[in-house]
């Protein structure tokens, strides 16, 4: 697959000077165009290889492709090969934990399945560490009944915090953060009780755990969309969180929300609605706006898209944006 992907870096673009590029990654998964993490891990490590040419200085690995935890348990063998192809690789690494739509995977929010969940988020856990990653990101929790009570989600709260607290006890003795991602009006959410759809309630839960390997992940396109449903400041509520952002999911939409959630992507995309993950600068986020703000943790900004043979174009984007920032 070489030279497929980064072939067309503008000439003026991702291979800028200085250390502006060294916080920014991209992620590596089936958006990719091609199924990279079901397919043979030394093909993953080229395109790594092929990106860190390309001026980006981190890769988030999705725990769902790489087909590492079987089961609930780590498969050893398996993580020895992740290992083996990762060995010496010129990237800082992140890892996506394991997630499912469903809520049945990764999700601690509810009470009746958060301790086998948290089973699964250990063995991510393991995984991380193992690669040594820098941040593991956990999907903020569901509960499976939209119409669960007050006082259900309320327990639930406070399981997740629980469970955070014990998960980030052992993620900080290994050097690995956590950190919380806000999520999208999407049909996963809406048809279950979520509080992810709210920044302030994504920091305040981080704040409550109160565990310095705890942090908020933003994910700058589902803020976009949930700020647009719920109706408030998206830039304000940005500004808000930011002293607990210590990762950061950027791609763009039009802030649209998707009429007939389970039409093809292609048309979704071809109306321009839903959580499309589009190169920066294809929607219509005020992402320059977005990385003016201040974030005391000096987050990692991971380029979460699809349209991979565009990484370069996004990098050079990203990069031109914080270039106005560091000048303002």
């Amino acid at each position: 697959m070489s030279h497929q992907v980064f072939a067309s870096t503008p000439p003026n673009g991702s291979h800028h000077g200085g250390a502006i590029p060294n916080k920014i990654g991209l992620t590596v998964n089936p958006w990719s165009g091609k199924q990279l993490l079901r397919s043979d891990f030394e093909e993953m490590r080229e395109f790594l290889d092929e990106a860190a040419t390309a001026g980006f200085g981190y890769a988030e690995l999705g725990g769902c492709g790489l087909g590492v935890v079987i089961g609930g348990r780590v498969q050893r063998s398996r993580l020895a090969a992740l290992r083996d192809a990762l060995a010496g690789c010129p990237l800082r690494l992140t890892l996506h934990s394991s997630w499912h739509s469903s809520g049945r995977t990764g999700n601690l929010l509810d009470p009746g399945s958060a301790q086998t969940q948290q089973l699964g988020l250990l063995a991510d856990l393991e995984v991380a560490a193992a690669i040594g990653a820098e941040v593991l990101v956990y999907h903020a929790g569901v509960l499976p009944n939209l119409y669960s009570d007050g006082d259900a989600f309320t327990a639930g709260m406070a399981t997740e915090r629980r469970m955070l607290r014990d998960l980030a006890d052992e993620s900080g003795a290994r050097g690995v953060m956590i950190a919380v991602e806000n999520r999208a009006p999407g049909p996963a959410v809406l048809a279950r009780r979520s509080y992810g759809m709210r920044l302030d309630l994504v920091a305040e839960q981080v704040q409550q755990i109160d565990h310095p390997a705890v942090s908020m992940c933003l994910d700058v396109g589902h803020a976009f969309l949930s700020a647009g449903y719920l109706n408030y400041d998206f830039l304000a509520a940005i500004r808000e969180v930011a002293p607990v952002v210590g990762h950061i999911h950027l791609h763009d939409n039009f802030g649209r929300m998707a009429r007939q959630p389970d039409a093809s992507p292609y048309e979704l995309e071809l109306l321009g609605e839903g959580d499309l993950h589009l190169p920066p600068g294809w929607g219509t986020i005020p992402l320059g706006d977005v990385l003016k703000t201040t974030f005391a943790r000096d987050p990692a900004i991971i380029i979460e898209m699809r349209h991979a043979r565009h990484y370069a174009e996004a990098l050079d984007t990203t990069v031109r944006m914080l270039d106005v920032r560091s000048r303002s």
